[in-house]
């Protein structure tokens, strides 16, 4: 019997990088995703996007993200980011609009993740998704060309 697999990173933003909030989670998570060895997979493209738009959302919709954390437990990948604004309603994806310029990140989160939610943190809130780990037991689905004779 195999131990249980438990991975954690932990960034804590900072004004002194110079660098823009999104751009500092994305190398984070790119680099936490390649040491777990998630990032060649179907979870780890979908890892960076979900993190992405946690980020810009709290880019754009608060003073920006305090801090980032990336969880594997062997059956699924937990990303939260926690910012400083204390919504007491969780953010609602709304209706999505396809064809409008904007207002896709949470609608692209829900569509991906096994489930996403938000709760308070210590003055602000933290606003996270579950992405399926390969291999943890959910079907993986694959497209499949047939072959020309």
């Amino acid at each position: 019997m195999s131990a249980a697999v438990h991975h954690h990173r932990h960034l804590t933003f900072t004004a002194e990088s110079g660098d823009s909030p999104v751009h500092v989670g994305r190398v984070f998570t790119r680099h936490a995703l390649a040491d777990w060895r998630l990032a060649s997979s179907a979870t780890g493209d979908d890892a960076q996007l979900v993190a992405s738009e946690l980020l810009t959302n709290a880019v754009r919709h608060t003073a920006g993200p305090l801090a980032m954390d990336l969880d594997d437990d062997g059956s699924r990948l937990r990303i939260t980011v926690t910012d400083p604004r204390p919504d007491i309603t969780p953010p609602d994806p709304g209706s999505h609009q396809p064809a409008g310029i904007g207002g896709h990140g949470l609608f692209i989160v829900d569509r991906l993740a096994l489930h996403w939610g938000a709760f308070p943190e210590g003055r602000g809130k933290a606003v996270w998704a579950d992405l399926p780990v390969p291999g943890a037991g959910q079907p993986l689905t694959v497209a499949v060309r047939p072959r020309s004779s």
